[in-house]
């Protein structure tokens, strides 16, 4: 009982400790960090909002006691992003957190003087948000992985698991730089392994479900969805039941479509990343800059399959893939 309360009593030192040091930086009252995102909020946090939030936790930043959140959606709608950054920096906040392109390159065009830190973005340097991954100069830092580097993995692994595939098609974000890429490394290494490509972009939900249609009329072997913070991950329910109401199987590189329903994905731990971004922030509101913090890379990638999707359209995952496998889903 005694070393319960002494611990309970250091941790509460260190809390108090972290408050003073915080009040002194920002002049008596909390630091403010910004939230700016494409999509709309969920609450409860999704998955990836509440691993950042634990990831404060873990650097003693408490939301509404020592430090405070300010958030601002474009509820999926990119063109208000600029304006929400604009209104974002207006008051003040002592770091931005974003979460996808949009984000990131409307706050970089809102301020060249607040830190941005990155939760999870493909390719910063490809964007130009940053100079380099090792010295990102200007303001914006964090966690980042560039999923286009892995698209021809996903497609050796789509072909392994799909043998007999021959057809594929690619959906898109025509508005997202990092979608483009990998889109195109996905056209440049398919004829090496015997597919062929048709290539399906989109700039809104409605155009996805265009696309979509479309997509379920060429009856391709199977679908590969390009990594997008706004489009896709907003809609993975949607291209989700789409290819199982279709029986195409989807492959892509992130692990939230293939837990809704799509067959097969390549990718780091989204959410792991967005807890190492609280790494970032608490490094800024003890003084850092983010033009001296290297942008950080994940180092582990992950196999996640779900197999209860194979067997609902008759995939039959190879045993050995099965064995390889980070996770399957049954």
């Amino acid at each position: 009982m005694r070393r319960i309360r002494r611990r309970q009593f250091l941790s509460a030192s260190a809390a108090l400790l972290l408050d003073s040091a915080l009040e002194a930086r920002t002049g008596g009252g909390m630091p403010k960090i910004g939230y700016l995102l494409q999509n709309a909020m969920a609450e409860p946090p999704t998955r990836e909002r509440q691993a950042f939030l634990d990831g404060l936790v873990d650097y003693g930043y408490f939301p509404g006691r020592n430090v405070e959140l300010i958030y601002r959606s474009a509820q999926g709608e990119s063109e208000f992003m600029d304006s929400l950054a604009r209104e974002l920096v207006a008051l003040q906040p002592d770091v931005i957190v974003v979460s996808g392109e949009p984000a990131l390159l409307a706050a970089k065009r809102a301020t060249s003087r607040i830190p941005i830190v990155m939760l999870a973005l493909g390719d910063p340097v490809g964007v130009g948000a940053v100079a380099s991954v090792a010295r990102p100069g200007g303001n914006v830092t964090g966690v980042a992985f560039l999923s286009s580097e892995l698209a021809p993995k996903r497609l050796q692994l789509a072909v392994e698991c799909l043998p007999g595939a021959r057809r594929l098609a690619i959906v898109w974000n025509r508005r997202n730089t990092n979608s483009q890429a990998e889109a195109r490394a996905v056209q440049a290494a398919a004829p090496k392994l015997g597919l062929t490509v048709e290539s399906f972009g989109a700039t809104s939900g409605a155009e996805l479900a265009l696309a979509l249609d479309r997509i379920a009329a060429r009856k391709p072997d199977f679908a590969y969805v390009s990594f997008d913070a706004g489009i896709t991950a907003a809609n993975r329910t949607v291209i989700a039941e789409f290819g199982l109401r279709n029986r195409v199987p989807i492959v892509s590189g992130w692990h939230l479509l293939t837990e809704a329903g799509g067959l097969m994905s390549y990718a780091p731990q989204i959410p792991a990343m967005y807890r190492r971004s609280a790494y970032y922030v608490h490094r800024i509101l003890k003084g850092a800059r983010p033009a001296d913090l290297p942008i950080e890379m994940p180092t582990k990638v992950d196999l996640v399959l779900n197999q209860g999707t194979a067997a609902a359209i008759d995939v039959v995952i190879p045993r050995d893939m099965l064995l390889r496998a980070d996770r399957v889903i049954d």
